[in-house]
C-alpha cells in the first residue's frame, strides 16, 4: 500500500499544473533512480541538434526536473533517488539557484531550450554528457562528486556560455570533446580531481575574447587538454595544478591576444606541449599568439619539443621571465618559431635541451638565465640571433672546440636594433671560458678570452684599435705566452745581426772587454738581466734609436710574459 502510494500517486505541486505522460514517467522513476530513456537508438535521429524534429512526447519541462531535484518527491525506502533521463528536450529554464540537491542528476543526450542555473547550489554528481545547451551558470556552486560535460555542445548567448567562477567540485570536471562556443570561466574554481578537456573546442572564432578563463583555479590532479582547440585566450594566471599539465597536440589561437596566459602558473609535475598522434600522423602543439609563462613554476619538466609558435607583432612567441623549471626545459625536436623566445631570468634545474630546434630566424633571449644542469645542443640548433648576456650554465652534453662555440657568441644582438647581430658583451665570453676551465682545458679557455679582447677591440674607433692590434700581434693580449717568447727570440736574433754590422764606440779606453752583439742586444731586450755590455759600449745615431726601440719592446714583452705566466699559475 505504501509503495503504491509513493510510486503511482506521487504528490505533484499544484504550481506545476498537469504533468504530461512523459513527465509522469519521469516523476515515477525518480524515487528509485530508474533511467527514463527516450532515445530511438538511431544516432542521427537522436542528435540533440535535431531536437526540433522530435515528437512532443520527448518534451520535459525544466521546472518539473527542478522540483524533483529540490525535494518534491522522496526516495522510495531502500532505494537511492536520482533523476536519470536520456534523449529529452528540456523546455524552459532549469533553475536550481542556491538549492540543496541530494540526488544524482543525469541528463544525457538532451536538448535544453533555456539556460541551466546552478548558482550557489549544493548538488551531488551532475552528468550532462552528450547534451546540447545554451548556457550553464554554476557560480559558487558545490558539486559533491563529478561534473560531466563530455561531448556536450554549449551554444552560448552573448558573452556567456559556461560560467562557473568559484565552483567547488569534490570529484573531477570532465569536458572532453565538449564544444563551448563562448567563454568557459572557472576563475578561482577548486576541483579536487582532474580536469579533462581532451579534444574539446572552446571559444568563439568570431568574437575572440577568452576561450578558457581559469585564473586562480586549483586542480588537485592533472589538467588534460590534449588536442584542445581554443579560439580566444586560454587564461590560467595563478592557477595551481596538482599533477601534470598536458596540452599535446592542442591548437590555440589568441585571436589577437596571447594564446596562453599562464603567468604565475604552478604545475606540480610535468607540463607537456608536444605533438600528439592523430590518424597516423602527428599533430603539433600550435599557438597563434604569445605563450606567456612569466613567473610560472614547473616542479617537473616543461616540454615544448616539436611545438610551433607564431608571435603577435611586437610580442615574443614565448615569454617566460622569472620562470622556474625544476626539471628540464625542452625546446627540441623541430620546435619552431620565427619570433622571440624570451627566457629572461629563467632558472632551469635540469637541462636546457635545444637538440633539433628548427628556429633559425628566431631570437633566443637568455638574459640573466641559469641552466644549472647544463645544455643539450648541437651547433645548428641555435637561432641566428641570441641574447646571452648574464646567462650561466653547467656543462654541455657534447664537447665542441672553443673556436666553434665562439660562433654562437658572435650572434649576440645589438641593444638598439635586435635584428642586427655582432654586439659585444663580456659576460658570455667569461662564462664560456669558465666552462672550459671547469674541464681543465686552459688552452681553450684562453682562446675564448683572446676572442673577447678582439671582439671588444672591434667596437673601438680605428685609432684606438692600434695599440690593441700591436698587443695582439706580439703576445695575443697575454693569452699566447709562447708567441711572446718567439718574438723575443726573433728580436734578439735580428738585433744581434744588426749590431754585428755596426761597430759601437768604446766608452772606456782602459776596458779590454770584447764587444758581443748578442749580449749587447740581450742587455736592452731583457730588462731584468744585466750582461754588462751597455756599460762599456755605446751607439750613436740610428743605432742608438734601435737600442731605445729594443728596450721598449723588451719591457713590453717582459710584462706580457709575466702576465701570461701569472694567468697560467692562477688558472685565470
Amino acid at each position: 500500500m505504501s509503495r503504491t502510494s509513493v510510486v503511482s500517486h506521487p504528490a505533484v505541486p499544484s504550481r506545476l499544473g498537469r504533468l504530461s505522460a512523459t513527465e509522469r514517467r519521469v516523476w515515477r522513476a525518480f524515487p528509485t533512480g530508474e533511467l527514463v530513456d527516450l532515445r530511438t537508438g538511431d544516432p542521427e535521429v537522436d542528435d540533440p541538434a535535431k531536437a526540433h524534429d522530435w515528437p512532443a512526447d520527448r518534451m520535459v519541462r525544466g521546472e518539473v526536473i527542478a522540483a524533483l531535484l529540490l525535494g518534491a518527491c522522496s526516495a522510495e525506502p531502500g532505494a537511492v533517488a536520482a533523476l536519470r533521463l536520456a534523449g529529452a528536450r528540456i523546455s524552459g529554464e532549469l533553475f536550481v539557484d542556491h538549492g540543496q540537491v541530494d540526488s544524482l542528476l543525469l541528463l544525457r543526450g538532451c536538448r535544453f531550450d533555456g539556460p541551466v542555473d546552478l548558482d550557489g547550489a549544493v548538488t551531488e554528481s551532475i552528468d550532462l554528457s552528450g547534451s546540447r545547451l545554451t548556457t550553464i551558470s554554476a557560480y559558487g556552486a558545490h558539486v559533491r562528486g563529478t561534473l560531466n560535460l563530455e561531448d556536450t555542445v554549449v551554444t552560448g548567448e552573448g558573452d556567456r556560455a559556461v560560467h562557473a567562477d568559484g565552483i567547488r567540485i569534490d570529484g573531477s570536471l570532465l569536458a572532453s570533446r565538449a564544444a563551448v562556443r563562448g567563454p568557459f570561466t572557472l576563475i578561482n574554481a577548486q576541483i579536487s580531481g582532474q580536469v579533462t578537456l581532451v579534444g574539446a573546442e572552446l571559444g568563439d572564432a568570431e568574437t575572440g575574447g577568452a576561450s578558457l578563463n581559469a585564473g586562480g583555479m586549483r586542480v588537485g590532479r592533472s589538467l588534460m587538454a590534449q588536442l584542445l582547440k581554443a579560439s580566444g585566450e586560454l587564461r590560467l594566471p595563478g592557477a595551481h595544478i596538482g599533477s601534470a599539465l598536458l596540452l599535446d597536440g592542442a591548437t590555440l589561437n589568441g585571436m589577437g591576444r596571447p594564446a596562453l596566459h599562464g603567468d604565475s602558473l604552478t604545475v606540480a609535475s610535468e607540463a607537456s606541449f608536444r605533438p600528439r598522434p592523430v590518424a597516423g600522423e602527428e599533430r603539433p602543439f600550435t599557438a597563434q599568439g604569445t605563450v606567456r609563462l612569466s613567473g610560472a613554476r614547473f616542479d617537473g619538466g616543461l616540454d615544448l619539443g616539436g611545438a610551433r609558435l607564431t608571435a603577435m607583432e611586437g610580442q615574443p612567441a614565448l615569454r617566460g621571465g622569472g620562470m622556474v623549471v625544476e626539471g628540464s626545459l625542452r625546446l627540441n625536436d623541430r620546435f619552431h618559431t620565427d619570433g622571440e623566445i624570451r627566457l629572461t631570468g629563467v632558472r632551469i634545474a635540469g637541462h636546457l635541451d635545444l637538440r633539433g630546434m628548427d628556429s633559425p630566424d628566431a631570437l633566443l633571449t637568455l638574459y640573466a638565465a641559469n641552466a644549472v644542469g647544463g645544455i643539450r645542443d648541437d651547433l645548428d640548433a641555435w637561432p641566428q640571433r641570441l641574447n646571452l648576456d648574464g646567462f650561466t650554465y653547467g656543462a654541455f652534453s657534447d664537447y665542441i672546440p672553443a673556436v666553434d662555440r665562439l660562433r654562437l657568441i658572435s650572434r649576440q644582438v645589438r641593444r638598439a636594433d635586435r635584428s642586427q647581430t655582432g654586439s659585444f658583451r663580456a659576460q658570455p665570453y667569461e662564462q664560456l671560458a669558465s666552462y672550459y676551465r671547469s674541464l681543465g682545458n686552459d688552452g681553450e679557455a684562453r682562446t675564448v678570452l683572446l676572442a673577447r679582447q678582439r671582439a671588444q677591440r672591434a667596437k673601438l674607433p680605428w685609432w684606438q684599435r692600434i695599440p690593441g692590434h700591436l698587443l695582439d700581434l706580439l703576445v695575443g693580449y697575454g693569452y699566447r705566452p709562447l708567441r711572446a717568447i718567439g718574438w723575443a727570440i726573433a728580436l734578439l736574433a735580428a738585433s744581434s745581426a744588426y749590431f754585428s754590422t755596426v761597430r759601437p764606440d768604446h766608452v772606456s779606453t782602459e776596458d779590454r772587454s770584447i764587444f758581443n752583439p748578442v749580449l749587447y742586444a740581450a742587455d736592452h731586450l731583457i730588462p731584468v738581466i744585466h750582461f754588462g755590455q751597455t756599460d762599456v759600449w755605446q751607439y750613436h745615431g740610428v743605432a742608438a734609436v734601435v737600442t731605445v726601440v729594443l728596450t721598449v719592446l723588451g719591457w713590453t714583452l717582459g710584462i706580457a710574459i709575466a702576465a701570461a705566466a701569472t694567468r697560467t699559475l692562477t688558472r685565470n
